[in-house]
Formats: C-alpha cells, structure tokens, sequence
C-alpha cells in the first residue's frame, strides 16, 4: 500500500508524467488501478500487441482543452523501443511540463529516458512484496497442505522475491512431506532468484566467530551486537546497526570476519558485486533493483567485498565516469538513508582508492584496521587451520613456527598449513614441524614483496582507523626494522 499512497500522491501533488520501473507488472497494474479507483480516474493501458500505434494513442488521449483535472490516466506498457522517437520523446515532455493535459504513466523493467525527459518524470518505487504480503500469499493454499506450517518462517524465507516467485516457491513447497524441508525449498528458490540479478548472491557459508584467528577487538564489538535487533533494544534507545567498514592488508580476514558477522548477528548473508553492477546495461537500474532485494529480506548482513574497486578507483585514476559517479552517489544515499535494518559490512585493501565520503559516521558504525597477525594471533591461525583439516599439532610447537613469520598472511599461513600437508602426504606419513617450517621458507609473502605499500596502508591504519586486534606490536614492526 505504499506504493498506492505514493502514486496518489504524486498525482495529486500535479506531476502528469510518471515511471515505474519493476518486473512485477501484473501487480503494477493491480495497484495503480486501486489507486486510479480512489482518485475516480479511468486506467487506460496501451502495449505494442493492443493494435494501436503509439502516437494515436497519444494523439486520441491528450485533451489540450483547458479543463483543471484530466479523467483518465494513459499507462504505457514496455514503451522504451519507441522513446528514441523524437515526436514521442517531445510529445511526453510536453506532458510532463502540464502543457498537455493528461497523466501519462510508463511501466516498465527499466528506462533510458535522456537528460530533458527525466527533469520532467516524477518516479514511483514499486517495493517487493512485503512479510505481510507473502503471508497472506501463502494463507491462499489450503489448509490442510500447509498444516504444520510456521508462516512467518516461510514468509521470512520468501523476503526479497516477487509475489510470482513466491507463489511458485510456494507451490515447490507443498511437495515436501517436512515443514523444515519445505522452508529449505523457498530459501533455495530464492538463491536462484537473486542468481537472475547478477548483482547478488545468498551466501550460505557458516563462519563461527571461533573460526577468526585473532580480531578480538572486532569479535567483541560483533559480540555486542547481537542483541540489537530486538525490541527491548528499541526501547532502550539504541538504534539498529548499520555496518562496519574493514580496511588493511590483504589475506588478513576481512571477507572471513565479514561473513561470521552474519553468524554471529544470526542473519542471511547477501553479496552484493559491484562488477556485475556495471557490467549490466543500466548500472543505476542494477543498483537499485538489487538494494531494494536486500531491502526485502532485512534484517540481513548486505557483503560488499573490496569495495573501492567499484566505487573509488576511478576517482582516484582521475578518470570520470557517468556511469560511476550516478552509482557511487545512489549508493552513498542508500547507505546514509536507509531505515531496514540491514548491516552493511564492506571490505577494502586499497584505501588510498577509497572515497573520504564512505567512511563518514552515520553510513558505517566503525571503521576497522585489519593488520598483519601478531605472533598469538599466528599462533592461533595455525591451530585453527590444523583443526579445519582435521590434524593436531601434537608434538609441533606452534609458538616456533610463528614467530619467524611476522610478515606472513593469514592466508599465507593457511597456504603454509596446506603446502606443509602436501609434503607429508607425498611422502606417506604424519606431519611433523619440519614441514611446516620447509613450506613457509617457500612462500615470499605479499608484505615483503611490497613493503612500502604495507607501510604506508599501515600509517593510514593508524590515523583513521580502530585496530581490530588488541595486540599492538606489529604496528610498530617495520618502524623497528
């Protein structure tokens, strides 16, 4: 109903040229008709199959008469093939500067309308279907193949697809014998839905916060989280969390820590790729269709990895690009404006790409430094990696193998826990310490092989981030070199 309140109001406010830009176009038409039927104006819809051209239905519709309020709203169906038209292309504008009386309205998947067309179109968002709604979709099953059913589960399954997905996850559902299996069905449904977007992915990775090496300053503030979605944090004035921005060298754990946050906080896991986001033809389009799915699900932990890449590089290149700057602008008001409660947590290793806008207080709660691991937290990632693949560390000292390794990764040391695995597998039997230490003496790590990089990200780190590790050595390991 929002939308009807919106579309309302826009008419009502005077605009006569209006867009919808949604996939869902037969709910698109069940809803501007409730809301042409409350404003007592006839709906009249044109496509390209209905027999009529275009331009007579225009001609045949528009009334230069001087009456203050016209009786019939003209909704175009898929118009974009025939906006290149300049007699069209004028004939809107002429409607949307009121010189015409008549309120057109175009519906459809996207548009590309030019510069002097949209000044004069007022844009009416079309939502996905709401909680609500999708309960009340499955309420339209019968009663006995639903017995057992916990609706709020399945409509929380559900957020974030089209009321025509949703019915046909639905009818996917009742073929389950199990409530618990049928709930699975949705949730798979929608991961192939999002997959159709491009721009996103439901992450289904179950990262324990035990499974982070080290961050225990990143680990305890996730831990104070938890209870903030709930209602008796609302009543105590805390608002909802927005996010977290993790900056710092690379392989460190940043898109590890990124998804234990939605373990932790107990909500689905949503990547968004910003390459898929321009590699679509309409960017912008793309953007927002995907921000409004994320929008559907939340609560929800919305994963946007190295994301300089898809925001600042260009900026920091002193190339300009359109497209980019639109995006980057949509998305920097998406962030500060939005009110669902999704948490953002964006990755970055570049920062000197990083626009000085997205780290601004209000879009993220924290911004965090990721550094190279202290000797514990080496120690720690060994043990944890030996775990992971099913081995002990009976008989190896840990702490020995670490400390030579200051420069190292925590991805490095899992490549060295692995390398090290090899060796001993090849030669048929169990791991001993040796191996480890051989295989580290293969690997030359990032840091080393620019040193002057790490330096100057670390410098950056220390000025305008919070460390997200309590151990403050390494801070200080190349000053001391």
């Amino acid at each position: 109903m929002d939308f009807v309140s919106d579309f309302r109001r826009v008419i009502d406010a005077g605009f006569t040229l209006l867009t919808v830009e949604t996939g869902e176009e037969a709910r698109a038409r069940q809803l501007i008709d409730v809301a042409c039927e409350a404003l007592e104006l006839r709906v009249t819809y044109w496509t390209a199959t209905s027999g009529a051209s275009l331009r007579a239905t225009l001609e045949q519709s528009i009334d230069e008469g001087d009456v203050e309020r016209p009786g019939e709203v003209l909704v175009l169906v898929d118009p974009q093939p025939y906006l290149e038209d300049p007699w069209i292309q004028r004939m809107l504008r002429e409607v949307g500067l009121g010189s015409r009386r008549a309120v057109v309205v175009l519906l459809g998947s996207a548009f590309e309308l030019g510069l002097d067309l949209e000044r004069e179109v007022a844009a009416v968002e079309l939502p996905l279907p709401s909680r609500d709604e999708l309960a009340a979709l499955l309420e339209l099953l019968p009663r006995e193949e639903r017995q057992g059913w916990d609706t709020s589960a399945f409509a929380r399954a559900a957020a974030g697809l089209t009321i025509a997905e949703a019915a046909r996850a639905f009818e996917l559902a009742r073929m389950e014998n199990d409530a618990v299996d049928a709930v699975r069905r949705v949730i798979a449904q929608k991961r192939r839905a999002l997959q159709k977007s491009a721009t996103l992915e439901l992450v289904e990775d179950d990262v324990p916060l035990a499974d982070v090496g080290g961050l225990d300053v990143l680990k305890a503030w996730l831990a104070s989280r938890v209870r903030a979605y709930g209602d008796d944090a609302r009543a105590f004035g805390l608002p909802e969390p927005r996010g977290m921005l993790l900056c710092g060298v690379q392989g460190c754990g940043k898109s590890h820590a990124s998804k234990a946050a939605a373990t932790v906080l107990g909500l689905p896991l949503v990547r968004l790729d910003f390459a898929a986001v321009f590699a679509s033809p309409s960017p912008e389009q793309a953007l927002r269709e995907g921000l409004r799915a994320v929008t559907a699900i939340a609560p929800a932990v919305l994963w946007v990895d190295e994301i300089e890449k898809g925001l600042g590089a260009g900026a920091a290149s002193g190339a300009v690009d359109a497209r980019q700057v639109r995006v980057f602008g949509a998305f920097l008001t998406w962030l500060q404006e939005r009110s669902a409660p999704v948490f953002v947590a964006a990755t970055a290793n570049e920062v000197e790409h990083l626009p000085p806008e997205l780290a601004r207080r209000g879009r993220f709660d924290e911004v965090f430094f990721v550094d190279l691991p202290s000797q514990q937290e080496r120690e720690d990632i060994l043990a944890l990696t030996l775990r992971r693949r099913g081995r002990r560390a009976d008989g190896i000292s840990l702490a020995s193998v670490a400390k030579p390794l200051e420069h190292f990764s925590g991805a490095e040391l899992e490549q060295v826990v692995a390398s090290a695995l090899f060796r001993a597998f090849g030669q048929r039997r169990e791991l001993v310490e040796e191996d480890l230490r051989a295989a580290a003496r293969e690997i030359v790590p990032l840091a080393t092989l620019y040193e002057e990089k790490v330096q100057a990200l670390r410098a950056w780190g220390r000025a305008r981030a919070r460390r997200a590790s309590a151990d403050r050595r390494m801070l200080d390991l190349f000053e001391a070199t």
